[in-house]
């Protein structure tokens, strides 16, 4: 459990009261599916009070079932805007009979621990395709992924598809990769998408990366920014914009792909492009847009922007 805050990628003014207003409960803001067993979920309490966890149940839907298959109890206390880390509890391989094996969690990942999951079945040896819920005394608080539906492998960012995988060669997102909430989401979905579009509300890093498993950088900590623990940095500017602008695209690392997608998760633009970039947002209407940027090394990191 750390109480810290950290550097966000593109950061947000907080806004109104009104926008704090949803700073109420928990909600997930790490995801990682990494290889074997390294499996494990980051909570934070968007709140100025510390928040006790009995009654909070994450429970896994798994494989498109109508129902939860299996869950666990969070225990302990959260600090305000700090975080709890619930990771794979499996300590040494399996023997599964026939030359196959359950290998253990990588005890790097378990010491970054403040819970160790309960044997399996439990929530933390998901794989891509199965959908995650946390309730707060049966009442559901955030969703990952579409409770009931089969994606395949995994939830991809192929739009035409509704995010499924159905073997097109579209990028999973929620296999093999650790997955971190935005700065500016402040709450969790508490209705199950009709589709789920993972770019929505997280950036996307590369398979078994922990390093900021522990820390997260969220918009309702009035304290604001301090130390970072990302090594990479994006930014668009000027943000707001004004209609017909050009924005400014940035980032640490080389950017491949630049897609604009409204916040319904349509996509209105997708471009191959190579470094940093100056994007005409001419003939866009007023309103609220993602703007996700694919960096080399598996990694997308979005920005909210709007256009005045």
């Amino acid at each position: 459990m750390r109480n810290a805050t950290l550097l966000g990628l593109g950061l947000i003014a907080l806004g109104s009261t009104s926008a704090l207003s949803q700073c109420t409960d928990l909600f997930i803001s790490e995801y990682l599916e990494g290889t074997g067993n390294n499996k494990g979920l980051e909570f934070y309490n968007p709140t100025s009070e510390p928040i006790n966890l009995s009654g909070y149940v994450l429970q896994r839907w798994s494989n498109g079932e109508a129902g939860m298959t299996d869950e666990t109890n969070l225990v302990g206390e959260i600090p305000a805007y700090g975080t709890w880390v619930l990771v794979n509890g499996q300590t040494e391989d399996v023997d599964l009979g026939g030359g196959n094996t359950s290998p253990m969690c990588d005890p790097a990942m378990q010491e970054l621990a403040d819970q160790l999951d309960n044997p399996y079945p439990a929530p933390t040896y998901m794989n891509g395709d199965d959908a995650l819920v946390l309730l707060n005394n049966g009442v559901p608080i955030d969703i990952f992924g579409k409770p009931g539906e089969d994606p395949g492998v995994a939830w991809t960012n192929d739009e035409a598809n509704g995010y499924v995988d159905v073997g097109d060669g579209a990028t999973w997102l929620t296999s093999n990769h650790t997955l971190r909430r935005k700065y500016e989401v402040m709450q969790g979905v508490t209705q199950p998408p009709v589709a789920f579009n993972t770019f929505l509300e997280w950036d996307t890093l590369v398979v078994n990366t922990w390093d900021g498993l522990g820390m997260h950088a969220c918009a309702c900590n009035p304290n604001g920014i301090s130390e970072g623990a990302t090594t990479v940095t994006t930014s668009v500017f000027p943000n707001p914009a004004a209609a017909g602008a050009t924005l400014q695209l940035t980032s640490d690392a080389a950017i491949e792909r630049v897609l604009i997608h409204a916040v319904n998760g349509q996509i209105i633009r997708d471009e191959q492009v190579g470094g940093d970039v100056r994007f005409d947002v001419a003939g866009l209407p007023a309103g609220a847009y993602i703007i996700s940027m694919q960096l080399v090394g598996d990694r997308t990191f979005a920005h909210r922007v709007t256009i005045r």
